[in-house]
């Protein structure tokens, strides 16, 4: 190769590098995982992307994650958070069966105004729900996703409540196991309908702004920007 189309090359490829070094967290989120041990997880990244913030590095953006598990009665238990190499360790859920939520609201006041967002004061929530839901529960976070009761059929209904209300026309991204997204949008009474064919895990994710201004660590935001996950393994002999 000719001298000259090396050096365009490279120029060309640092230029897409730095582009890419630019870009925001405002696509990252945070999701809970669950393995069959019943060991849970917390994840910083893009899911469907099978991006995992490491530490040391941008997984030290979120800075004091709180997680609790939801017993019976609805009664909140706080778990111990601890922070590891790709994730944050919330230990072995009793019974493997209970929800599982976690928000971080520590995260820094950004300005992603050049992606539309403005500046924004991020607010991140996730929530581990077992497969079958005897009853819908209630919502725990301030971007909540709940799953309604299961009835056998491979539709599965959730809502969306935004201050413990349905949050009307919101978009849910929907990440499958073979990593591939669909988009539904949340009717009258913040629910919503997907098709879960494949058996594995799903992710389920939702942002909502609020035009709230205030004031953070010193910094100003001119408002909130929510961003909720919701996960489940659907089993293999699911319909």
């Amino acid at each position: 190769m000719p001298t000259n189309a090396i050096s365009c090359t490279r120029f060309i490829f640092f230029v897409f590098a730095a582009l890419f070094a630019a870009l925001p967290a405002s696509a990252h989120y945070i999701w809970i995982e669950q393995d069959g041990s019943h060991q849970s997880r917390l994840f910083f990244g893009e899911y469907q992307e099978g991006e995992r913030e490491k530490s040391p590095g941008r997984l030290d953006e979120i800075k004091k994650p709180q997680a609790w598990t939801i017993e019976a009665g609805g009664k909140r238990k706080a778990l111990e958070v601890t922070r590891r190499a790709d994730h944050f360790d919330l230990g072995v859920i009793r019974h493997g069966a209970s929800t599982v939520i976690a928000e971080e609201r520590g995260y820094e006041v950004k300005d992603w105004s050049k992606n539309g967002h403005g500046v924004v004061k991020p607010m991140f929530y996730a929530r581990y729900s077992s497969f079958e839901v005897k009853a819908p529960g209630k919502p725990e976070l301030g971007l909540d996703i709940l799953p309604e009761s299961t009835n056998g059929s491979a539709s599965r209904t959730f809502t969306v409540y935004f201050h413990n209300s349905p949050l009307v026309k919101a978009t849910i991204k929907i990440h499958g196991p073979n990593l591939s997204t669909q988009e539904q949008t949340t009717d009258e009474n913040g629910k919503a309908t997907i098709s879960t064919g494949s058996a594995g895990q799903y992710v389920l994710e939702v942002i909502h702004r609020e035009t709230q201004p205030g004031e953070f660590e010193g910094k100003n935001y001119e408002a909130v920007r929510h961003r909720a996950t919701l996960t489940f393994i659907l089993p293999a002999s699911g319909k």
